[in-house]
């Protein structure tokens, strides 16, 4: 494990004209850091099932996540896929992020 500088990133939606859920407004992102952990080769092949390219794990204080559901490590987007709060440390929380993927390609 090693620790990561990450933004996490937090979208606003609202129904456009034609009742679809669009971004509104401009993000917030909140700079934060934590310790990056591999995927298992188990996660790794559940979320390829998914439709996901599994990333990675980061792990960080739980006061701090606030249910972003995006991240940007180094300029580059992910989707937080799942997160997990282990029962043995209660202060922590799991980010599990990757990318969409259709047919092998990203998914914007």
């Amino acid at each position: 494990m090693q620790d990561i500088s990450f933004i996490l990133i937090n979208e606003s939606y609202s129904k456009d004209s034609t009742g679809q859920w669009v971004p509104s407004g401009k993000p917030t992102e909140v700079s934060c850091i934590g310790l990056q952990k591999s995927v298992s080769q188990n996660e790794f092949f559940q979320a390829d099932q998914s439709g996901i390219r599994a990333e990675g794990v980061i792990e960080m204080n739980s006061v701090e996540y606030s249910g972003e559901k995006k991240l940007s490590i180094n300029g580059v987007p992910y989707t937080i896929y799942r997160t997990y709060e282990p029962k043995d440390k209660p202060d922590i929380i799991e980010l599990h992020y990757g990318e969409r993927v259709g047919n092998g390609q990203p998914i914007s």
